[in-house]
């Protein structure tokens, strides 16, 4: 969770309890919810994000489309937070496709990324759409990708759902009175063409050891995004920029550590999840790894969210994951310590690439 949107929900917090204790109404705790996410229109800071983000390679990074070991790749998550918060979940969908087209040592990959995001209970939907292009050049047992994502953005909300300072009234049995006017001039709808760009280096430095460092750039159309038509900088949406890093380190015949760091910075916000995971393969042929592991996230200033742990298995082509984030924020007076859950699948077809060629030869 980026450290802007934190400290939001401290100090909205913080000023709900003190009307509790001394104004002794009953405030329901969605009116939580809808300050942090009225903020948002004047927020560059919110954005999409996933705990397993190394599930998601294109969302990640689009040097990362068609970086893998097979003829095409299927990748969906579903990420459910804050339910804690009067039963109103952000909620988190990716689905993502892509295949590589080799020509020798080198690839160009094509892709399609699905994004869609609800945000408590005044609707605030976000749908996004990407193609994604990348190049692969392999050399001297280098990797090196680059990647560009054109995409659109629809933004939405139901602004029959929002209240307002205006429709306050202390006298009246329910505080609110939405029959009241608001006098507040905003739209359900905004649209936006939008870019990210990419690129990616990997290398297998030992036997036992390859590493992948990557850094993208996000939002690179630098877009206007108000509900009330406000074009100025507090309306932007930041680039973000992501640098990302992992890879594989092999510890025995069976055993391999899987590390993962992320660090985010959006208009001076941060992000940082750092951890591993460990695989460990199995004799089946069918149930061929399980993986277990635990990620830390914070703000680059000591602002800790969450501690998340991961469970996953392989199974013939499939990977699915499970995480489980808990809040050990200065939000957890409000969710117990209860965060956010999500669940990945990956699916990779095997690849048909011939490896060895063999030239038939009559013998008599």
């Amino acid at each position: 969770m980026p450290k802007i949107l934190l400290c939001f929900q401290k100090n909205i917090f913080l000023a709900t309890t003190y009307k509790f204790n001394h104004l002794k109404i009953k405030y329901n705790i969605s009116a939580l919810i809808i300050a942090l996410v009225f903020l948002f229109f004047k927020s560059e800071a919110q954005d999409i994000h996933f705990t397993q983000f190394y599930s998601q390679a294109q969302m990640l990074n689009p040097a990362q489309t068609g970086y893998f070991e097979g003829d095409w790749r299927v990748a969906a998550i579903y990420r459910n937070q804050w339910r804690s918060i009067d039963k109103q979940p952000f909620t988190t969908i990716g689905v993502g496709a892509d295949k590589p087209f080799r020509i020798y040592s080198d690839q160009i990959n094509a892709g399609i990324l699905l994004l869609n995001d609800q945000s408590g209970v005044v609707n605030l939907t976000s749908n996004r759409v990407y193609l994604s292009l990348s190049y692969l050049k392999k050399f001297g047992g280098h990797s090196l990708a680059f990647g560009i994502q054109p995409g659109y953005v629809f933004d939405f909300t139901d602004v029959n759902k929002y209240t307002y300072d205006e429709q306050f009234e202390l006298g009246s049995e329910n505080v609110f009175n939405s029959d009241l006017p608001n006098g507040e001039d905003m739209g359900n709808n905004i649209n936006f063409f939008d870019i990210n760009a990419g690129v990616l280096w990997a290398k297998q430095l030992t036997k036992a050891f390859k590493p992948e460092v990557g850094y993208t750039a996000m939002h690179l159309t630098n877009p206007y995004r108000s509900f009330k038509g406000v074009k100025d900088k507090s309306t932007r949406f930041g680039l973000r920029h992501v640098f990302h890093g992992g890879g594989s380190l092999t510890l025995g015949k069976k055993l391999r550590l899987k590390p993962n760091i992320l660090y985010m910075y959006q208009t001076k916000a941060t992000d940082m999840l750092l951890g591993t995971n460990v695989e460990i393969d199995l004799p089946s042929k069918s149930l061929k790894t399980v993986y277990v592991g635990t990620l830390f996230r914070y703000g680059w200033e000591k602002n800790y969210d969450a501690s998340s742990w991961i469970l996953g298995i392989i199974y013939k082509n499939v990977n699915v994951g499970f995480s489980y984030d808990i809040n050990i924020s200065s939000l957890q007076e409000a969710t117990n310590n209860r965060g956010a859950w999500e669940i990945s699948l990956v699916y990779i077809s095997p690849s048909t690439k011939l490896n060895k060629i063999q030239i038939p030869c009559d013998r008599y």
